[in-house]
């Protein structure tokens, strides 16, 4: 399961829970990427948030100076149309590799598109959005939207000044009152800079194969995809069940209603467990359902000897685990239901955030359909 940019910076402490949902309600409310967003609200600049990026995917970046003087010989390599499709700009050419400043470099399925319209292998670059969208309108004529030319003019000026000379300076110009035009296309006599590979900022070398696996990783994935486009509860179950079963050898979903846990979806070395729905565990004693319930907590490790274990265990299959974990799924403040694992290539403890992350969304999941809901009764 991928992992979001916003979900690396609160990771690495470079962003706060506030600044976290701050962000998102920005990016949800006027569009773009989820950089655009930090940049803007002044949470993070604009190198920083290149170099952080550029490590974590082992891709090299490009500074807002060299982006702007790209050769006509280099960006003419790709088309108007493709550019504009992908969002991309060319930067250097290595015989037949094309190196591409892209605002995704983890979107694998873009890459690929683009080598194979091209016939270049693609070495993707990263640079913030709005520096991309920038270098786009002097490219390749696209319309830069007033949002991005009042960022852009913000990090320019909030640049260090040089120092303070005899001539009089000129009154600045009103922010919004004319569109942004960077300073280099107005020139008479521009100037390009040929971009050398060794030029790019240095990264991690790593192979193509982990590299791929370690852009899918930060890419948006399809669970989290499809979650948010869910129409029932029914779709969220079997898409947690579908995608943590191909990863644990025995999953299962308990929905908790009053002072019982009742079984809904479960499967087991990749079957379907029969009659799983009919089961029912009322709170009465201990038991592993009970105490995730009750402490609206995980429980990681053996599955206690009680006639209410006992009773989910066969109920899933029998044959009790080494070792299972249990997660609460809460909403509105109350435990509705709790995830089950078991098995799987990894240690248990180590598939903890993962799977806390995969819960967090089936919550959203969750909130999407009451709020949709709510707008059909209103």
């Amino acid at each position: 399961m991928g992992i979001t940019l916003l979900d690396m910076l609160l990771d690495a402490g470079l962003i706060n829970r506030e600044q976290f949902d701050e962000a998102l309600k920005n990016r949800v409310l006027y569009g773009g990427k989820i950089g655009t967003s930090l940049i803007e609200l002044g949470y993070v600049r604009e190198d920083d948030l290149a170099r952080f990026l550029s490590k974590k995917l082992a891709v090299p970046f490009i500074d807002a100076d060299r982006l702007l003087t790209i050769p006509p010989e280099i960006i003419r390599l790709i088309p108007r149309n493709i550019a504009l499709t992908y969002g991309v700009i060319p930067i250097h050419r290595d015989k037949k590799r094309l190196f591409l400043v892209m605002s995704d470099p983890a979107d694998l399925k873009a890459i690929d598109e683009i080598s194979f319209i091209t016939g270049f292998i693609i070495n993707p670059v990263t640079a913030p959005e709005v520096r991309l969208v920038q270098a786009l309108g002097k490219y390749y004529d696209y319309e830069v939207d007033r949002r991005y030319a009042q960022i852009i003019r913000r990090i320019e000026e909030e640049k260090p000044t040089a120092k303070p000379t005899t001539t009089v300076p000129r009154p600045a110009p009103a922010r919004m009152e004319t569109p942004y035009v960077p300073a280099s296309a107005t020139s008479n006599s521009p100037t390009f800079t040929k971009i050398n590979e060794d030029e790019l900022e240095e990264v991690e070398i790593i192979d193509h194969e982990e590299w791929v696996n370690r852009v899918g990783h930060y890419s948006i994935d399809n669970v989290s995809q499809t979650l948010a486009k869910v129409g029932d509860r029914e779709e969220i179950a079997g898409i947690l069940i579908g995608y943590l079963g191909q990863e644990f050898e025995r999953v299962a979903l308990f929905v908790i209603r009053g002072d019982a846990a009742f079984g809904w979806k479960g499967v087991y070395r990749g079957e379907t467990i029969g009659d799983f729905d009919k089961l029912v565990i009322p709170f009465i004693d201990q038991s592993v359902l009970k105490t995730v319930a009750d402490g609206m907590g995980y429980y990681l490790g053996a599955i206690p000897d009680t006639p209410e274990n006992d009773l989910m265990i066969n109920a899933m299959g029998g044959e009790k685990p080494k070792a299972a974990l249990l997660l609460p799924l809460v909403v509105s403040g109350r435990v509705v239901m709790i995830l089950y694992v078991e098995g799987g290539e990894t240690d248990l403890g180590e598939r903890f955030v993962e799977l806390h992350r995969l819960l967090a969304k089936a919550v959203l999941a969750f909130e999407i359909l009451i709020f949709r809901e709510k707008i059909l009764m209103l």
